[in-house]
């Protein structure tokens, strides 16, 4: 089954890099996860097993020759983490070098974007969505146009 995230929520993160998952989203997630950067490299993103698997498919398809595709390629794979799994709470632990890369600080946010979960920095998202709402016209007609 498909997940289907959607949502917002704000946690904080613990001094030893922890976060707790919002408890609407855990099941969704599943037992093992991957966590790494998102496609705009603004938040990090938690990918379920079943979506990892298809991102890594479609990174398979860059042929070795193709010099700025095998850069784009090792560096999705090279800030990604596999096998993540919750504690008995519920909490992960978010890799020094991915908060770093995005600059998570101690308030987050997590957003459910249907296939996947970002986790933004709090002052950052809500920076990103001040910036939506003042584009709304503009972001509904670029989407009617493409989609």
């Amino acid at each position: 089954m498909a997940a289907d995230f959607a949502g917002s929520f704000e946690h904080s993160l613990d001094s030893k890099g922890r976060v707790i998952i919002p408890v609407s989203l855990r099941d969704q997630l599943g037992e093992q996860f991957t966590i790494a950067l998102n496609s705009e490299n603004t938040a990090l993103a938690l990918y379920p097993l079943e979506k990892w698997e298809e991102i890594k498919a479609r990174l398979s398809q860059v042929r070795s020759t193709d010099v700025k595709g095998m850069m784009y390629v090792r560096y999705i794979m090279g800030n990604a983490y596999t096998g993540n799994v919750m504690d008995a709470q519920g909490r992960i632990l978010l890799p020094q070098k991915l908060r770093s890369k995005v600059g998570l600080a101690r308030e987050l946010v997590f957003v459910g974007m249907n296939d996947h979960i970002e986790i933004w920095d709090a002052s950052r998202y809500q920076a990103q969505e001040q910036e939506a709402e003042m584009d709304f016209a503009d972001l509904l007609a670029h989407m009617e146009e493409r989609y």
